[in-house]
């Protein structure tokens, strides 16, 4: 379906809000069951927002999924040797595999040591792997926590 923008003076017909606007707006919610009277026919993309669950859910083309569909705050600690200025080193963190059905976005990142930069490395559906890179002018020492999030924005579907 084509989206339309409309300028200033466009007359908002009734045939816009069956065609345009449904498909442009998040629709808000008392619960699914008003959702359902509200939206019989959802189209695969769809948003809506359900006001008794305080989240948004969106349309996969068979059932109403939440967004994002798993988060997870996590933290590790490594890489368990020295790090030397200019290098990298890895660090592993363990993800719920039950929580994850596609390999997650991993964002958020932070570390608990002043001249590290923490990067992606890799990212599965059970592990994250983010190189530590040393930025300062000397060795650092071997044991640094890293922050994040890793987040799934549907399931059955690439990460985003």
């Amino acid at each position: 379906m084509t989206l339309k923008t409309w300028a200033i003076g466009d007359v908002l017909t009734a045939s816009d809000l069956n065609v345009y606007v449904s498909a442009q707006v998040v629709g808000t919610f008392g619960s699914s069951a008003v959702r359902a009277t509200g939206i019989p026919s959802a189209t695969a993309g769809q948003v809506s927002y359900l006001t008794d669950k305080d989240r948004i859910e969106h349309w996969d083309g068979t059932t109403w999924q939440p967004l994002p569909a798993a988060v997870y705050a996590f933290s590790a600690t490594g890489p368990g040797t020295a790090v030397a200025a200019g290098s990298s080193a890895l660090v592993s963190v363990v993800l719920p595999v039950s929580r994850f059905t596609t390999a997650p976005l991993v964002v958020g990142l932070s570390t608990s040591g002043a001249y590290f930069t923490p990067v992606v490395n890799a990212v599965t559906t059970g592990t994250a792997t983010i190189a530590l890179v040393n930025n300062g002018g000397v060795s650092q020492p071997a044991t640094q926590t890293v922050y994040g999030l890793a987040i799934m924005m549907a399931t059955g579907t690439a990460a985003g």
